[in-house]
């Protein structure tokens, strides 16, 4: 293979039914701007931050000779995936040095109740960055790889079936995908769209889906479809990752959440009765899948049509996972604590937060036409996000429900402090969001800057109106992400100002987080063309938030054959801490991939 000149498709018969495809590439990033002091690892310019190898392997069958059927259509397709980011083995060493001092605990289950009986199972930059295994296949071993497609097609007239592991769609994601949500999304390189294509941070399901023809003309009506998925929840119920804490380059800014205890339970706290009583307090993190139930299936149905052979129309609706999780409060877990076991526990006490990932209903329409007046075409998309799970500090980590853990009243009694009624736990409040999509793409001739090709033009404004909080009053906020301050972030909660004979005055500060404005919007565009007969495509991509955040991706490809790409590309991105990727406001990247291909 070395020394071969020249290569292209392998066909596995003679009526060319089999073929086989691979791409390959090797990415290395380095840090283009020093870090912030909310960044932990602290990071300086060049230095490595990715080393990513990836392998997409491709086998597609027409079976459609051999099937005894009478099908139309028979295929099949096979798509691996194996990825490797060599960061914690020979890159920057604070990333490793970050991973091993990591002390917060994290366990994943499918249960409502969350024991961490295992404290030393340490979150696990490993298995989530760089492994990261399948969640319904397995990890096959320690092996970065995994099954990325596998489904075979049926055709016998109108109807169309695809039945496998298979990507779902229906809404717009030109970079950074606020309106796609059929599928979950990988986040271990931070915000899909900037870091990483969308395509391939896009997880796909396992999927029964079907589409059937219902007319060719009917009135004013053409090209009439009505399609339909079903990805089963006793089988499938992959959600996205948990982003890792402070190991990973592209880590949110957020701190070690047992180093967090330190300000949490102040010395002014501490004492003999305290560490007596709890036995020390350990910061758990409960990832709580989605159980394996026919109830958390996911679903969608779409009808599609041309209106007057000029509007391409659609409307859906379908149900899912919300791409974020949010993070709410489990009682005060006393069950080792030496007060519940008659001076006879080890401890420790467990504060636990549950990361929760909820469903959601999902209706949509799309229309797309092209304008004479204009030039080019016009894309308008809206959805209506029904009963999103959201994060309102208050409701879904309220420290003072901690005080009324119904184990802790005899140490409560011991300082002399009356314990107050209520709820032991948070909840998880929902909202209600209009997103939308107004774009526009055209192609034209730029003769002052290519005086041969044309230029590739493709914008729109996106933007998310949180119903529930104009109407309500409700305070939304993002996530749980917290503010950045010059020395770290903010805890959260006034317990540094508290003493033991205040200890009852513990509660959430919701300023201490970022706020999610009721109307949030952005703006995406991105232009591109071809020099050198199309060996040479430089591009740019701008996405500006309209509260100050931007990120500006350049790019360059150069194609030295069919079967060996250059990429250079330099992110640059900035502006306030805030929504939506403004939280990686230090990120800006150098990076240069060598793609080969077999196609």
């Amino acid at each position: 293979m070395a020394l071969a000149s020249r290569a292209g498709a392998f066909f596995l018969d003679s009526g060319r039914n089999f073929d086989v495809r691979s791409r390959f590439y090797s990415e290395w990033a380095v840090a283009a701007t020093s870090s912030l002091p909310q960044t932990t690892p602290a990071r300086s310019p060049f230095q490595l931050i990715e080393s990513r190898y990836f392998l997409n392997p491709e086998f597609d069958a027409k079976l459609t000779p051999w099937q005894p059927f009478h099908l139309d259509d028979l295929s099949f397709r096979l798509a691996l995936w194996g990825f490797y980011d060599g960061i914690y083995d020979y890159g920057t060493s604070q990333y490793v040095r970050a991973w091993n001092n990591l002390q917060g605990s994290l366990t994943q289950g499918h249960t409502d109740t969350a024991p961490i009986t295992r404290t030393s199972q340490k979150i696990s930059a490993w298995k989530t960055y760089v492994y990261q295994p399948d969640p319904v296949l397995g990890s096959y071993g320690e092996v970065p790889f995994r099954i990325n497609e596998s489904y075979l097609n049926f055709v016998k007239g109108p109807l169309f079936v695809r039945v496998g592991r298979q990507a779902i769609s229906w809404g717009e994601s030109d970079t950074i995908a606020l309106l796609d949500a059929n599928n979950p999304f990988n986040q271990t390189l931070a915000v899909p769209g900037i870091f990483q294509d969308v395509d391939e941070a896009r997880i796909p399901l396992w999927t029964l889906r079907t589409t059937y023809n219902l007319f060719d003309t009917w009135h004013a009506l053409s090209s009439g479809f009505v399609e339909g998925y079903l990805v089963p929840g006793s089988i499938d119920t992959t959600v996205s990752a948990f982003p890792i804490p402070t190991a990973s380059p592209y880590s949110p800014p957020q701190a070690d959440p047992q180093a967090l205890i330190n300000g949490l339970v102040p010395p002014s706290v501490q004492g003999p009765i305290v560490d007596q009583a709890l036995g020390g307090i350990l910061i758990g993190i409960y990832d709580k899948l989605p159980s394996r139930s026919m109830s958390n299936s996911r679903f969608g149905v779409r009808f599609g049509t041309v209106i007057n052979r000029e509007y391409t129309t659609s409307l859906w609706y379908y149900r899912t996972f919300a791409t974020a999780p949010v993070p709410v409060f489990l009682p005060l877990d006393l069950s080792r604590a030496p007060i519940t076991t008659g001076g006879k526990g080890k401890g420790p006490t467990q504060l636990i937060t549950t990361i929760d990932h909820g469903l959601e209903d999902v209706f949509g329409v799309a229309t797309s036409f092209f304008s004479e007046r204009l030039d080019g075409i016009v894309r308008a998309e809206m959805e209506y996000f029904l009963g999103e799970p959201g994060f309102v500090p208050n409701i879904n980590i309220p420290f003072e429900a901690e005080l009324r853990a119904p184990g802790l009243k005899p140490l409560l009694k011991a300082l002399g402090e009356p314990a107050t009624p209520g709820q032991d736990h948070g909840n998880i409040p929902h909202a209600d969001f209009i997103r939308f999509e107004l774009g526009f793409d055209r192609f034209f001739f730029w003769r002052a800057i290519n005086p041969y090709n044309s230029l590739t033009w493709v914008t729109s404004y996106v933007g998310q109106w949180n119903l529930t909080e104009t109407f309500t009053g409700r305070n939304f906020r993002f996530g749980g992400q917290q503010k950045a301050t010059n020395v770290g972030v903010r805890l959260g909660a006034n317990a540094q100002n508290l003493t033991l004979q205040t200890i009852n005055k513990l509660h959430t500060v919701a300023t201490d987080f970022v706020d999610l404005y009721p109307y949030e919007s952005f703006v995406q565009t991105h232009l591109q063309t071809d020099y050198l007969h199309g060996r040479l495509t430089p591009s740019i991509t701008g996405i500006v938030g309209l509260d100050g955040v931007y990120a500006f991706p350049l790019g360059v490809t150069y194609r030295f054959t069919d079967n060996m790409l250059l990429d250079l590309k330099y992110v640059l991105i900035g502006g306030n801490f805030y929504w939506p990727f403004g939280f990686f406001n230090d990120r800006s990247q150098l990076s240069a991939r060598i793609t080969l291909l077999l196609n």
